[in-house]
């Protein structure tokens, strides 16, 4: 006999390495099927807690992907903001240049005519 108390006795693996009786008598019968049940019960509620897991697992690292696919996609489009704000500055300020360019007289009379224009109502 084990002189160990119940404090000391491991809660799971409590019974592993010891026998069974089975002897032909009813109480022992009874309690070897009942053990059994028992046995079975866990060993069937374990492997649908262990099936859920793996479900729930899977599912968590697909929505990982997900949002790390998202992420990058953003950090793409925003690396291309500076670029794309280059090209639609240089657009703007060749559409403001091109009548300059192309009737630089015209437009310096214009912007003087403007200025005197601005000034006398300034004045009054």
């Amino acid at each position: 006999m084990h002189s160990l108390s119940v404090a000391q006795t491991p809660f799971f693996y409590g019974s592993v390495g010891r026998s069974i009786d089975r002897s032909p008598g009813k109480s022992g019968a009874k309690g070897n099927r009942a053990a059994n049940a028992a046995h079975h019960a866990v060993d069937v509620l374990a492997d649908q807690a262990l099936t859920g897991i793996g479900m729930a697992s899977g599912s968590l690292h697909l929505v990982v992907n997900h949002a790390a696919d998202a992420a990058i996609h953003t950090a793409d489009r925003i690396a291309q903001v500076p670029a794309h704000m280059r090209q639609t500055r240089l657009k703007f300020t060749n559409a403001a240049l091109a009548p300059v360019r192309a009737r630089p007289f015209v437009t310096l009379g214009g912007a003087i005519a403007i200025g005197y224009i601005i000034g006398r109502m300034v004045r009054r």
